[in-house]
């Protein structure tokens, strides 16, 4: 009998407080943002999540968004 491949579970994101919005977006870019999300479940394990995707990529961007804000404040 051939072994299974197990899918092995993203580690789970430290604890954060969250808050439910609703984001009007292009349908294009939805989509592309749900594809990403269902292949990192594909490949990661775990459920596809278009919200973990926004939050990874804010964080990743995080610098620059700090910096316009600053640059608007001045």
């Amino acid at each position: 009998m051939p072994k299974q491949k197990v899918r092995q579970m993203a580690p789970k994101p430290e604890e954060r407080k969250t808050r439910s919005t609703g984001i009007v977006m292009p349908s294009e870019t939805w989509l592309l943002l749900r594809r990403v999300a269902l292949e990192r479940s594909r490949r990661s394990g775990g459920r596809g999540s278009v919200s973990a995707l926004l939050v990874e990529l804010v964080d990743r961007h995080k610098r620059e968004l700090e910096k316009e804000l600053a640059a608007a404040s001045r």
